[in-house]
């Protein structure tokens, strides 16, 4: 605003978007006129002159009324109303005319007018921006609320697609969300709502926006996996939650990717009965003496079956217990690494203390051992330090996959480590069951939570040296059969798919509960 002399009218016509104006030619003159009388009033009272009329420049202007003493007039309309505060008094002494206290009440209503006007003009401004201020916050919530419905809508719809939770866990989870989203629309969108409860609700809005995404990432990855890594299959059961069922674990003896054939190393049939929650592993060596039905029951060591697919290895097995193999997981050796890494490792009693020949770097103690995945891969390959051979091996085979289960169905693993597990696992594991089955395997662990019961049996054999199929009917060594080993086995799988108990004896022998 400029620096101007103004009078009250000025202030009462005020207004605030524009500048008051600067003082006119009229009024300067006006001033040069005042000097001029002062100084003939100056001259006057020393020389004892007599009066004298008004100069001649103050006869020009109309704006003066017609006044017996123009002198007063001037001062009484314009002089004094613009008199500095420290005018001299005897100034002011020789204007009778003149009322200091009217000066003094035109000055104060000159400046509360002024005040006034420019606290209203204060005020208005301010609540303008307020009021812009506040047509962003409400845009930005409206945004705000209209991606947190597409990304709990999503979620919701990934989720119920999915289908792993349990009846009532997924109740529970829904009903938490929806009772928080009705919080976040009505602190966000209500005009009454208070700053601080917008400014908690923008928070949680954001924190379950992520949530969500993070969610719908989850359920959508391991759709995708699980459809990746299954293949079709005729001998699946009706329903893995409620119906026994076998399948074996194969792992082939080569790293990188599962669509690596080689030497089936591991062969493990396990029965599930996840009615009594028992689980059922029957280890047989690897180069034991079978018989390959898709290749006219020609005989080979069971190893070798991995050189003609996962199916040749069934098959085998099939014969071998006289019993149906619902399903298979096969593995490698990059496969156990990546997934025990994924976990955070496993932990292990071992019956010896050695070092392994795959790493010797590292010394295996007695008792409980806390292990990685290289770590428990060595451990599980290891044979030339037992004087029992492939025998211990396999013991430390079942005892690396008991461990691995146990820390796998821990609620506590799934959810810590769900995402990690599917992506170290990606393209190193080839299985057939089916995306719905393992999800229901899934729902079932996290609603049941059952302790499962886990048996571990081994088939053993004789010493033999054999023509096998793969060699080119040249003789190789080979695990020959034990009619009573086998026999026992097949006692043990068929009275677990029966549904009924097995139980341990003090020699940790695996036997039918009395009873059955």
């Amino acid at each position: 605003m400029a620096n101007n002399d103004w009078d009250l009218d000025d202030l009462l016509d005020f207004q605030f978007d524009r500048e008051v104006p600067e003082k006119s030619k009229k009024i300067d003159d006006i001033d040069n006129d005042r000097k001029l009388y002062n100084e003939l009033r100056r001259e006057s009272k020393s020389s004892n002159a007599p009066a004298f009329d008004a100069p001649e420049p103050l006869s020009n202007h109309k704006w003066i009324d017609d006044d017996s003493d123009i002198f007063a007039q001037y001062d009484k309309e314009h002089v004094f109303s613009r008199m500095p505060d420290n005018a001299p008094v005897e100034e002011v002494d020789d204007h009778p005319h003149h009322n200091l206290q009217e000066i003094a009440a035109i000055k104060q209503a000159s400046q509360e007018a002024y005040d006034r006007y420019r606290s209203n003009y204060t005020k208005n401004r301010n609540k303008k921006q307020k009021s812009a201020s506040r047509r962003r916050v409400n845009k930005f919530h409206q945004i705000l609320t209209i991606i947190y419905l597409i990304t709990f809508g999503v979620f919701a719809a990934s989720m119920l697609l999915m289908n792993v939770l349990p009846l009532g866990i997924s109740a529970a989870m829904f009903g938490v969300l929806i009772l928080l989203s009705l919080v976040i629309f009505v602190q966000t969108r209500s005009r009454k709502s208070k700053n601080w409860g917008k400014v908690l609700a923008t928070l949680a809005a954001m924190v379950l926006i992520v949530f969500y995404g993070v969610g719908t990432v989850y359920s959508l990855g391991t759709l995708s996996f699980l459809s990746g890594s299954s293949v079709k299959n005729a001998s699946a059961v009706s329903d893995v939650t409620k119906q026994p069922f076998n399948f074996i674990i194969s792992g082939i003896d080569v790293d990188g990717t599962i669509d690596s054939e080689g030497r089936s190393d591991v062969n493990m049939v396990v029965t599930v009965d996840p009615k009594s929650g028992q689980i059922l592993m029957t280890s047989v060596p690897r180069d034991y003496e079978i018989y390959m039905p898709d290749h006219d029951n020609a005989m080979d060591k069971l190893t070798h079956t991995g050189f003609y697919g996962v199916q040749t290895t069934i098959g085998a097995l099939e014969q071998l217990f006289d019993t149906k193999i619902n399903y298979y997981v096969k593995v490698n050796f990059t496969t156990v690494e990546r997934f025990i890494d994924a976990i955070g490792g496993i932990d292990v009693v071992s019956e010896y203390e050695f070092t392994p020949v795959k790493l010797k770097s590292w010394t295996v103690k007695k008792g409980l051992n806390h292990m990685s995945g290289k770590q428990a891969l060595a451990f599980a390959r290891e044979r030339k330090a037992f004087v029992d051979g492939d025998r211990q091996r396999i013991k430390n085979q079942q005892l690396v996959f008991e461990a691995l289960i146990k820390k796998a169905t821990s609620s506590r693993t799934m959810i810590l480590s769900y995402n990690k597990v599917l992506s170290n696992l990606t393209n190193y594991v080839e299985m057939s069951f089916s995306s719905r089955e393992v999800r229901n395997l899934v729902k079932y662990q996290l609603a049941k939570n059952p302790d499962w019961k886990i048996f571990k049996n081994t088939v053993v054999g004789g010493d033999g040296m054999l023509p096998t199929y793969s060699t080119g009917g040249e003789y190789a060594y080979v695990m020959t059969q034990d009619v009573e080993s086998i026999e026992n086995a097949k006692s043990l799988i068929n009275t677990l798919l029966k549904g009924n108990d097995l139980q341990t004896d003090e020699d940790g022998v695996v036997t039918v509960a009395s009873g059955e």
